[in-house]
């Protein structure tokens, strides 16, 4: 895989040096239908939702351990705990276990190529369009695909995609989703030649393809917690780049939105059954976006549990939150859907399938696709 060029390095550079001013046109408007979709109409087949959905990429031997324990029984791998019947108040059943559900298929090793050809497969059989993955740089003007952990894993993926898509006719996406990992602070020198990298070596990748953009997705986690400084500048030096994509709310978007193509929002506690603005909130940031010509990204969950960690819960009632979700989500007309997640295990909103729940949620979110939006 090459990168595109020197040229592509010379312009990054001249736009980073170029420093802070006003801010990015809109980037060309995309080819997949905006928010002007009309209601359905009765007898009238509806246009399967493009959903694109959050994929971690740190499930490693040692990721696993450090979430399992020491005292877990890896041979066998067995349920590590227990919930009750809502999904909440969980209860590990081995010493040193953060996360009381495994994947079907066993732990997986994200550092073989089997792994992501299995999920892609799994995804797309579904009717899923792609994997937002997961991915943070080491911040360097020089790194390659060797210099971290996630670097050679995010590679890997690339490479799995390309070859399955080639190799079934199919046209399987990714998109990047850009990890804060918390550090709001960081410096936007190491934030701009982290995304430098990724557009070099995978800016015309086929496998970045999608239908809203000649350029490829990058959805910026956590956006609207940087300062406007850095937000200013990083938008400067890539949006000519990426198609770039915030994670912003109602109350950040007027400032952040003249940076951003559009935005999503990584709602993971959005609560239908005990927060009374879980669908206005929403509704509220889609029409501000909307009326600023850009894009929309619904999320959606099937249930959140964080209390191992000291967090909240959001039930998953079977499958009824994620139905409920998509249907309250739905009335703020998304250009797509992202997904919240393939496979977060510590906070419970993986949708992929599980010893626990099997295929239950895979198989409902792929109705929901087929139904529409």
């Amino acid at each position: 895989m090459k990168p595109r060029g020197v040229w592509l390095a010379a312009a990054l550079m001249s736009v980073i040096t170029a420093g802070c001013g006003t801010g990015p046109a809109v980037s060309q408007q995309p080819t997949h239908p905006g928010s002007g979709t009309p209601a359905a109409v009765p007898g009238v087949s509806r246009t399967p939702a493009t959903v694109y959905v959050h994929y971690y990429l740190w499930w490693t031997v040692q990721h696993w351990n450090d979430k399992l324990g020491p005292a877990y029984p890896y041979s066998t791998a067995p349920l590590p705990g227990s919930i009750d019947a809502q999904g909440c108040n969980p209860s590990v059943s081995y010493s040193g276990a953060q996360i009381v559900d495994v994947p079907s298929e066993g732990l997986y090793d994200q550092t073989q190529g089997v792994t992501f050809e299995r999920h892609v497969q799994l995804a797309s059989q579904a009717g899923i369009k792609g994997f937002l993955a997961d991915w943070q740089g080491t911040g360097s003007t020089t790194q390659g695909p060797n210099s971290s952990g996630y670097n050679s894993r995010f590679d890997l993926m690339v490479k799995t995609v390309d070859a399955y898509n080639s190799a079934h006719g199919s046209s399987f996406s990714l998109g990047l989703a850009y990890a804060s990992f918390g550090d709001y602070a960081r410096p936007a020198s190491q934030v701009i030649a982290d995304l430098q990298y990724f557009v070099s070596r995978y800016g015309s990748d086929p496998a970045f393809r999608n239908g809203y953009s000649p350029k490829p997705i990058v959805m910026w986690l956590n956006s609207r917690k940087y300062s406007p400084q850095a937000i200013q500048a990083i938008s400067h030096a890539v949006e000519p780049y990426v198609y770039l994509l915030g994670d912003e709310t109602a109350a950040s978007w007027p400032n952040d939105g003249r940076y951003l193509d559009g935005t999503s929002y990584y709602w993971s506690t959005q609560d239908p059954w005990n927060n009374s603005r879980a669908g206005s909130a929403v509704s509220e940031l889609a029409n501000l976006v909307h009326a600023d010509g850009k894009q929309w990204f619904a999320p959606f969950i099937a249930g959140y549990n964080k209390q191992l960690m000291g967090g909240t819960c959001v039930e998953r009632r079977g499958t009824q939150t994620l139905t409920e979700l998509w249907q309250l989500n739905s009335a703020t007309r998304p250009d797509g859907w992202f997904g919240i997640s393939w496979n977060e295990f510590v906070e419970n909103t993986y949708l992929e399938p599980s010893k626990r729940y099997g295929s239950k949620y895979l198989d409902a979110l792929s109705a929901l696709i087929k139904k529409g939006s």
